[in-house]
């Protein structure tokens, strides 16, 4: 069974485990760098960063934002060792259990065999790719943005709600201004 241990603040001892799998798992573009996610971790109260333990032992990571309308998952990552056990589907569906509100979650464009896998492993869970446009901001502050899908639990919510969505994630999340 996962167990989802909050990391309080960055002098936790998993911390440096969670940026180690961080760093090794998103590619620049799609993470922060060390000062910001400690600030975030450290300073907002809508962000949550979880360690995922089995047995005592560190398994990967989950973060997210807990909005008024909606929650936002930003990253969720399983050690590559671990990859393969079903692990990932026993993290999501155990958030889900634990959280009231739609929940909203991005991916990457399905242009090779990993990204069409992960569309596929969020929609096994109930998740529908959304029918709008959406970019992720870099999170380097240079004003890019990446092509990207946005998913959803539940589906109906967020397509009515798209522009709230987009809006509150390029404010709260990203920091970023059209």
């Amino acid at each position: 069974m996962i167990e989802f241990r909050k990391i309080e603040n960055s002098s936790d001892l998993l911390f440096s485990k969670i940026y180690e799998l961080y760093l090794s798992t998103f590619p620049a573009a799609e993470r922060r760098n060390l000062d910001s996610l400690e600030q975030i971790l450290n300073c907002d109260k809508n962000f949550e960063m979880d360690a995922l333990m089995r047995n005592g032992d560190f398994v990967g990571f989950f973060d997210f934002w807990a909005f008024e309308h909606f929650t936002y998952v930003e990253h969720f990552a399983v050690s590559s060792k671990m990859r393969g056990q079903n692990i990932g589907s026993e993290v999501v569906k155990t958030f889900l259990s634990r959280i009231n509100l739609p929940v909203v979650l991005e991916v990457e464009m399905p242009q090779d065999e990993q990204s069409i896998r992960r569309v596929g492993f969020y929609e096994r869970l109930g998740f529908k790719v959304l029918s709008h446009d959406y970019a992720q901001p870099y999170y380097d502050g240079s004003g890019k943005l990446l092509p990207m899908l946005l998913m959803s639990n539940d589906h109906h919510f967020a397509e009515k709600h798209f522009g709230m969505i987009k809006n509150t994630l390029y404010r709260d999340v990203y920091r970023y201004s059209p």
